[in-house]
């Protein structure tokens, strides 16, 4: 048998909710914000991905070799350490600058809607790419 560890990264964006963990098709098991867990499976050939509402990750391809200790990295959403933040401020600058200074901040507007389609995208067509899985050497 052939051990799989999963290293999940904590990130506050989806610090409270676990990830699923899927090899070959069969979810086996769900891994915590900043937790480890490991799996054991037969020697041979692997596909894993893990899943996360309707947002997953890219399908790895793994051949695990008799007593073989596998390491994946799982990161959450490429940039939601810093989009949720920045876009908050984005809107905050905005609603500062036209109500309270009278300034017209129509040009922050763009950005905002720039930011939100790009959310938009990994939660829809992109939303294989919201999770990530890198084979650790």
């Amino acid at each position: 048998m052939a051990k799989i560890i999963v290293k999940r990264n904590s990130q506050w964006i989806n610090k409270i909710r676990d990830i699923g963990i899927f090899i070959n098709g069969e979810l086996v098991g769900a891994i915590k914000d900043g937790k480890t867990q490991q799996y054991e499976v037969k020697s041979g050939e692997h596909e894993i991905y893990a899943k996360i509402d309707w947002c997953g990750s890219q399908k790895i391809l793994i051949d695990a070799a008799d007593n073989e200790i596998i390491t994946i990295k799982l990161t959450g959403f490429k940039y939601g350490s810093w989009f949720l933040p920045i876009f908050l401020g984005i809107m905050l600058i905005y609603s500062l600058g036209k109500y309270v200074l009278n300034f017209n901040m129509s040009f922050l507007i763009v950005f905002g809607i720039v930011m939100f389609l790009y959310l938009l995208y990994f939660l829809t067509l992109g939303r294989n790419s919201y999770l990530t899985l890198k084979l650790l050497k």
